[in-house]
């Protein structure tokens, strides 16, 4: 007799099979445009301008398709988010560059728009859990900006929550190659939905653009039949 255990095993891979024939792998890199009220222990009313800080974007993407209409699309990111703020004491203005390394773990949908035989065109949107790996500043003087100074910060310097969550939404549109290959591009815009530093009177949340670029691969490719 067939051990039922053996028989729920040998039905689940039988059931997975037509979804892995369908399902894609691949590397993504770009950069990231973020914003955040991140200024450790920085008087805020001292703050006299806030610029987008520019990150980087890796990524291993997963694309497994639903139907024809919809694919499912989740990721393992290592994302740097933060911003550059000059703030004024006394009689010296200092420029800051505060980030946060994230390692995220997207889960994206995607509605395909436009499809041919080579391209793909679609919405995605989805929500975009996250946890603080490390988190980093460095300053200049507006009178000697060659010269940066590194401070020595941690997580409870910062006040930083190593958990973030985030909505995400954007363009996605993929190109065909040959052996099964698609160059992939997508465009996103992240906004975080928690307060990431702790005891805070501002309301200070990860806010983001990313643009990425890759390549995917099956991550299981047909087999080719020769009939004899």
């Amino acid at each position: 007799m067939i051990p039922y255990r053996l028989t729920l095993v040998c039905l689940s891979i039988l059931i997975s099979l037509p979804i892995f024939s369908q399902t894609y792998i691949g590397v993504k890199g770009g950069v990231n445009l973020s914003k955040a009220n991140f200024i450790f222990d920085i008087n805020p009313s001292s703050v006299i301008s806030r610029t987008d800080h520019l990150g980087y974007h890796f990524s291993i993407p997963i694309e497994i398709k639903v139907n024809e209409m919809v694919n499912f699309m989740p990721e393992v990111d290592i994302v740097s988010e933060g911003t550059i703020f000059s703030s004024q004491i006394q009689e010296n203005q200092f420029t800051y560059n505060n980030s946060i390394t994230y390692l995220k773990f997207p889960l994206m949908g995607k509605l395909k728009l436009l499809k041919s035989k080579q391209y793909e065109f679609g919405i995605v949107g989805g929500v975009v859990p996250a946890i603080a790996l490390d988190v980093s500043s460095f300053y200049f003087n507006a009178l000697d900006w060659s010269r940066t100074v590194d401070l020595p910060i941690d997580f409870s310097d910062a006040g930083i929550k190593r958990f973030d969550l985030a909505v995400s939404f954007g363009l996605n549109t993929e190109k065909a190659i040959a052996n099964g290959l698609k160059i992939i591009l997508d465009v996103r815009y992240n906004l975080g939905m928690l307060n990431i530093e702790n005891g805070s009177n501002l309301t200070n949340t990860t806010e983001s653009f990313s643009l990425t670029l890759g390549i995917l691969t099956p991550l299981f490719k047909k087999q080719k039949v020769i009939n004899l």
